[in-house]
């Protein structure tokens, strides 16, 4: 059902040159339903001689359209130029209309210039599904100063027996007013921000609420919620194939990719907490070219435990010395940082390489019990001064490890988001 929503004002219901706004929409869109909006002093003219109502009675038996169920509201406001008064009331009533109704029609044409301002503002807000229309007047531009009749001198009959839009076939001079949707506008700001923030899955439910975002953009921020989560399913559709591309084959180097979101919003215990699986894929990788990883670590069924290999660390002298006090005899231990870290010194050749373990190491052993096991403040001064790094550097140093790691990956990948809205 269609609900027109009209304001009145002295031009309605029509004039000496033609149908008044309001009378206007209801002949060219037929609403179902009509609901009138009057001042005070409008109400004191239908009360007068019903000179709205029974237009609307007219046109419809002359023109032979559905006669639309009419419902007046008689407003007691007296300030008819405060739009700020009619934004509250006309949002209720617009509202309690597209509740009901499938489509709501708004004249802006009729009435004050605040009730005008109001319902262009709500149209803007974009919170209710309206269509507001405009009326052009009969003369296609600006009324001359007798073109309206003296409301309270008003002869309906004469003026009903003048009006030209009565012929048939008169055109309509209905246009629907476009307004900028300031509402989907705030949403967006607000998915950016949330996306330069990386809170992906907090910037997916509000664009879920927009109605004017690509496709394209939907799926690339669900891919980066879940690629921080190093679930690489989406992010392997998404981005192949481009510079944005999920390492599925370096699932390091995605980790550090994390690591360094982590350290950029701010979260100095979470990223401190997250160097000890990082360091020990690093020290592992650089190990390989000089200790192969079957030399010390227990494999099951093809793939390595993270357990002493205990015979073949005792059958080797070199090994043994270097793990006897990680305690790798217990067959249930499993090989810690501080077991790879002795390895490294022990076996690397690149001396470059193995003070960057040194200090990543102790940063890591200095911060990471009382980070873990305690209840306690985190300021990232605090960490680098009892670790003796700043908190660029190690992140800096773990990418420099890596060896072929582009900072900066979902800075990219909020580039390209943005770019897509």
């Amino acid at each position: 059902m269609t609900t027109l929503f009209s304001p009145v004002g002295t031009a309605d219901p029509f004039t000496q040159l033609g149908d008044g706004p309001m009378l206007h929409i209801i002949r060219h869109r037929q609403p179902s339903k009509v609901v009138l909006y009057l001042s005070p002093a409008m109400t004191v003219y239908q009360h007068k001689d019903q000179r709205y109502t029974k237009a609307i009675d007219f046109l419809s038996e002359s023109a032979g359209i559905p006669l639309p169920e009419v419902r007046i509201i008689e407003s007691d406001y007296d300030e008819v130029y405060r739009f700020d008064l009619y934004i509250e009331e006309f949002e209720s009533i617009l509202k309690e209309l597209s509740v009901f109704d499938e489509s709501v029609l708004v004249n802006v044409s009729s009435g004050t210039a605040g009730m005008a301002q109001a319902l262009v503002a709500l149209g803007s807000f974009g919170r209710i599904n309206l269509e507001l229309l405009q009326v052009l007047t009969p003369r296609r531009g600006i009324n001359a100063r007798h073109d309206r009749e003296n409301p309270d001198e008003y002869d309906f009959d004469v003026l009903w027996e003048w009006n030209c839009d009565i012929e048939q076939n008169s055109d309509s001079r209905i246009v629907s007013v476009k307004t900028p949707n300031f509402s989907e506008k705030l949403l967006k700001e607000s998915v950016i921000t949330l996306i330069t923030s990386y809170e992906y899955g907090a910037a997916g439910e509000l664009v879920n609420k927009m109605t004017l975002v690509s496709e394209e953009a939907t799926q690339m921020i669900n891919a980066a919620a879940s690629r921080l989560n190093l679930d690489g399913g989406a992010p392997a559709r998404v981005f192949g194939g481009t510079d944005l591309a999920y390492r599925t084959n370096d699932l390091l180097l995605e980790y550090l990719y994390v690591m360094e979101v982590r350290f950029a919003q701010g979260h100095w215990a979470e990223f401190m907490r997250s160097l000890s699986p990082a360091l020990t894929e690093l020290m592992k990788r650089k190990l390989k070219p000089y200790l192969p990883e079957t030399a010390y670590t227990l494999f099951k069924n093809s793939k390595p435990t993270q357990k002493y290999n205990v015979e073949a660390i005792n059958a080797d002298p070199r090994l043994d010395s270097t793990l006897r006090s990680s305690h790798y005899k217990n067959k249930n231990a499993y090989i810690t940082n501080a077991a790879y870290a002795r390895l490294i010194e022990e076996y690397c050749n690149d001396a470059c390489v193995v003070e960057d373990i040194k200090r990543l190491r102790h940063a890591e052993r200095i911060s990471r019990n009382p980070l873990s096991h305690t209840l306690r403040a985190s300021s990232s001064k605090m960490i680098e001064k009892e670790c003796g790094l700043s908190l660029d550097d190690i992140m800096k140093t773990l990418f420099d490890l890596h060896g072929s790691a582009k900072p900066g990956l979902y800075s990219r990948i909020n580039q390209a988001i943005i770019a897509s809205l």
